[in-house]
């Protein structure tokens, strides 16, 4: 078969521009299936009432032996307590070389709520909900479940990613709060019984300079990642392919594509949050 100057050139565009289109088609796609997800919530909230409860439930305590450690909850909680004891340890010995370790709960109020939160739960989110939610999917779509559903006259959208977006939106207060406050316990606990700095010095500081404003916008970014990392998903859940390997590739590219997600809307609300010249008050 002879090949012509016209299947040569054809060649050569595919090869140079294939991965950019790919790239694009895919961006495509990604972007009408969230905001496919995004739209049905509205359904999903008055349909399916007791599929919601039951994710409500397998979100923040998890299911098997999962549930019997308090599954997300405790597992957040202790993440962060063991990052606060982390920050609290590095900061105090860099503020003991200048004498100024007094300030230990300043960095308690103000390190922890607005960075080392946010930071910790949003990957926390991604190695333990996230991942659920894929595999789930994705042995959902390699069993032909999904397929069924939509046979039986039940839109998959509404009932499977919708009502995941509604149960993250619900757990995801309290969690954070959870592991908010667990967070400043570890970084308290590695000054003050660490440390032997005293209670009421640091009290006295994190008081002082923790804004409540700042707990809002630390909850509002943890709303923010946890709709990203449902999305993001569910998507490679429910369009896995290629048997059990292909779910568990689906479960990699997708902690890959959330964590980078993670990071960037942890940068995207700093800067709107804090990238002003008058986020920093002293309270009282």
């Amino acid at each position: 078969m002879t090949v012509t100057s016209g299947d040569s050139k054809l060649a050569t565009l595919r090869k140079v521009y294939g991965g950019p289109l790919a790239a694009l088609d895919e961006i495509g796609k990604q972007s009408k299936f969230y905001g496919s997800g995004l739209l049905w919530t509205y359904r999903a909230v008055g349909r399916y009432k007791k599929e919601e409860v039951r994710l409500i439930a397998e979100v923040g305590m998890g299911n098997g032996a999962l549930a019997l450690i308090g599954g997300s909850a405790i597992i957040s909680g202790f993440i962060l307590f063991f990052t606060g004891t982390t920050g609290g340890t590095q900061v105090y010995q860099a503020l003991r070389q200048v004498n100024l370790e007094a300030l230990a709960g300043f960095t308690g109020a103000t390190i922890q709520t607005r960075l080392s939160t946010p930071i910790v739960m949003g990957a926390t989110l991604c190695a333990t909900v996230g991942t659920g939610f894929t595999a789930q999917l994705g042995a959902m779509r390699i069993s032909e479940e999904i397929d069924a559903l939509e046979v039986m006259g039940i839109r998959s959208m509404p009932y499977l990613v919708a009502t995941r977006i509604i149960a993250g939106l619900i757990v995801i207060v309290p969690l954070y709060c959870t592991a908010l406050v667990f967070g400043w316990m570890g970084w308290k606990f590695s000054q003050v019984n660490g440390f032997g700095l005293s209670e009421g010095t640091y009290d006295h500081y994190f008081d002082t300079f923790l804004q409540p404003i700042d707990i809002v916008y630390s909850v509002l970014q943890g709303v923010a990642q946890v709709i990203v990392v449902v999305l993001i998903h569910t998507y490679y859940g429910y369009n896995a392919t290629g048997g059990p390997v292909g779910v568990g590739q689906a479960v990699g590219r997708a902690v890959r594509l959330s964590l980078i997600a993670v990071m960037t809307v942890g940068l995207a609300v700093a800067m709107a949050v804090y990238g002003g010249s008058d986020t920093f008050r002293i309270s009282g």
